[in-house]
């Protein structure tokens, strides 16, 4: 289920509505599609918690202005565990651990 490397540009008012689905899916998580800039949107093990700090990169009053988030897939010893790292356009940088078989698809 790893993935390629991608850069999605989303926007504060894109960022809003993926935590409310993922807040409403919180005990069943979900693989969320995010959009990429070139291609299909891709299927990323995403929680509550990565989505929060990504809107804090965000500014409401630009609801609809877009920034780059860069995604990718970090392998963890086997092939069903690993991280989810989102580098921010603030700069920083976030590890999220993740167990594939505990994301469904939406």
């Amino acid at each position: 289920m790893a993935f390629e490397a991608f850069v999605s540009p989303l926007s504060w008012q894109q960022v809003s509505l993926l935590l409310d689905t993922v807040q409403y899916f919180e005990d069943a998580p979900k693989l969320l599609s995010l959009p990429q800039e070139q291609g299909a949107a891709v299927p990323v093990p995403i929680t509550s918690d990565t989505l929060k700090l990504m809107l804090g990169c965000l500014d409401e009053e630009e609801a609809f202005s877009r920034k780059a988030f860069s995604l990718r897939w970090e392998t963890a010893g086997d092939e069903a565990s690993g991280f989810l790292v989102v580098e921010l356009p603030n700069g920083d940088t976030v590890r999220q651990p993740a167990v594939l078989s505990a994301f469904s698809p939406v």
